[in-house]
This record gives C-alpha cells, sequence and structure tokens, in this order.
C-alpha cells in the first residue's frame, strides 16, 4: 500500500482501544485504482474528510470497494 500511512495505538492505562485511521489516502483522484484494490472484499468503516471546511462524513459498508466506487461515480453523486 504505496502512499499511505498505517496507525495503531493501545492504551495500557485505560485498557480501551483508541480509534484511529488503519489508512489514510491523501490524494484521492490520483489513488483511486489502489483504493479500489486495497478495499476490494472488505468490509469497514470509513471517514471522508474535507479539508478546507474540515466536514466529515462517516460511513460503513459490507463491501467497501463497492461503497466507494459510489463516491467516485457522478450519477451516483447526482441522486
Amino acid at each position: 500500500m504505496k502512499n499511505t500511512r498505517t496507525f495503531n495505538k493501545y492504551s495500557n492505562a485505560t485498557k480501551d482501544f483508541l480509534v484511529r485511521p488503519i489508512v489514510v489516502y491523501h490524494d484521492l483522484p490520483l489513488q483511486v485504482k489502489v483504493i479500489f484494490r486495497d478495499n476490494k472484499g472488505k468490509s469497514g468503516i470509513y471517514c471522508w474528510n474535507n479539508l478546507i471546511t474540515w466536514a466529515c462524513y462517516e460511513g460503513s459498508a459490507v463491501d467497501l470497494s463497492r461503497r466507494l466506487r459510489d463516491y467516485f461515480s457522478p450519477k451516483f453523486l447526482e441522486k
């Protein structure tokens, strides 16, 4: 997974998992093929962050590749 960063942190003091991103993609238009390949057949939770307004959208999917492909489809976004 080139051009991605991996995070995972466990706090022994609280015995709780801290929620941290597993993979962060920094340039979606250039990494779209990598995103689809990395997430094919996986389920999970995702978060889109707007770096201008700091708004975020969180969602989940049984098939991440299919769900993310929808977000890159103008026809889906027009709905």
